[in-house]
């Protein structure tokens, strides 16, 4: 592919994961374009996966959270000791994937060929379901907040192979220029998990950053890894604490992108609690195996009323 010029330092989160992150840490390992550092950040494991992980992959560097700190901060913190350690590019990575061993090799090309990039993202595939699309680029709606995933469980026929500028990057995977987080930070911290990648997309935006969706770039995405844990091949529903955090992380999207009693940011809340969530509530409460999922996205709608987000929430 590329002479391995650039330094990149990959940011891996790791909780309670040892199978998702020792794969995903292996297919790093078949990377042409070699990371100068691989990082894994333990969000507070207690199953003995980081020291086992540490065992396994000497060349890495585990640094110990303490606590579940969230996709978020864990990220932050990440990002920040990479950037400390003089990385030109960081690579934000879900520990749930497995990447070809030309992704990266095409995601630094990719900057490297067009300095007016921030980051850019690759194209996800499903890990579970062969050629179905996760990721080909996304497209965010600013009336409603709503950010579509192109191709999303779409089968990939090549309909999405041409590269190209982007609305809004996956967090599962995106390349950033340091420069980039050095000026705007990575992810608000008061997201926790959920929204953080669509509030950071329109941040560099706004800062004057294009975005980028490389298709040559592949990798496979285990669909709700992080919620499972190992309780098997099949995908489960969304937990209590995930639609909480839906619900409520939008009101945070929203009130960090538009001003205090306009009317975009009236009609922006107002489609999420009456045409998104409180309908999700009613149809959930009304299922006995989904009850608590429907009350949690309550709860999260009043959690979201009530909270008002720092701006300055996302800097390193």
């Amino acid at each position: 592919m590329m002479a391995p010029v650039s330094k990149v330092g990959v940011a891996l989160l790791n909780w309670n994961g040892y199978q998702d992150t020792a794969r995903c840490l292996d297919s790093l390992r078949r990377s042409e374009f070699r990371p100068a550092r691989v990082l894994v950040f333990d969000n507070g494991s207690e199953d003995g996966s980081a020291e086992r992980l540490k065992a396994e992959f000497p060349e890495i560097d585990l640094v110990l959270g303490g606590a579940n700190l969230g996709f978020s901060e864990g990220n932050n913190r990440a990002a920040k000791r990479l950037l400390d350690a003089g990385m030109d590019y960081v690579w934000i990575l879900n520990n749930d994937t497995e990447v070809r061993p030309d992704c990266l090799g095409w995601l630094v090309r990719a900057l490297e060929t067009d300095p007016g990039l921030g980051a850019v993202s690759a194209k996800v595939r499903f890990m579970e379901e062969g050629r179905r699309l996760g990721y080909a680029g996304g497209l965010f709606h600013p009336w409603t907040f709503r950010t579509v995933f192109r191709g999303l469980k779409e089968e990939d026929a090549g309909q999405f192979d041409r590269p190209g500028d982007t609305d809004v990057l996956t967090g599962c995977c995106m390349l950033v220029r340091a420069e980039v987080l050095r000026r705007i930070g990575l992810f608000h911290r008061a997201f926790f998990a959920y929204s953080e990648d669509v509030d950071w997309s329109l941040r560099a935006r706004e800062g004057g950053f294009r975005l980028g969706y490389e298709p040559r770039a592949l990798l496979a995405h285990r669909m709700f890894g992080a919620s499972r844990k190992g309780e098997g091949n099949e995908a489960p529903k969304s937990s209590p604490r995930v639609e909480f955090l839906l619900a409520r992380n939008r009101f945070i999207l929203v009130r960090l992108h538009t001003a205090p009693w306009s009317v975009r940011r009236g009609f922006a809340l107002a489609w999420h609690v009456c045409g998104r969530c409180l309908p999700r509530a009613a149809g959930l409460v009304l299922l006995p195996s989904r009850r608590a999922a429907g009350w949690a996205v309550i709860r999260g709608l009043a959690a979201g009323w009530g909270i008002r987000p720092d701006p300055a929430g996302s800097r390193l």
